[in-house]
């Protein structure tokens, strides 16, 4: 892949964001969070260190659903069968997520409670 265009190397990640969203139901949900975060910085127009924590927040969730989907595609590439340490570690990739799903709410929830104060 290193001797590939920058061109082609970009059409690769596209189809796998594009493949996520297709396959999963959580990533769409994420993208849906983050565009509501989006339109939320249009309207509210929040200070800029704000949009930047959000959207690091929001990137770093659809970042780690994307390693989720990822590792769990080539897990059961490799061992479709059920498998105690396998699920162990899906189960690791999905905390992962609902961490940084969970610390995305708190940023928002943050703002929102710095609105609240004045």
């Amino acid at each position: 892949m290193k001797n590939l265009s920058f061109t082609k190397r970009m059409s690769f990640a596209f189809a796998g964001i594009a493949g996520a969203f297709r396959r999963e139901v959580s990533f769409r949900w994420h993208i849906a969070a983050t565009l509501f975060i989006l339109l939320f910085c249009l309207i509210q127009r929040p200070p800029a260190v704000w949009c930047a924590l959000f959207a690091v927040a929001a990137s770093g969730v659809m970042v780690l659903e994307l390693l989720n989907t990822a590792l769990e595609a080539l897990m059961d590439k490799l061992h479709p069968g059920h498998d105690t340490e396998i699920g162990f570690a899906k189960d690791c990739l999905a905390g992962a997520v609902l961490i940084a799903s969970i610390a995305s709410l708190v940023v928002f929830a943050l703002y929102c409670g710095s609105l609240i104060a004045g």
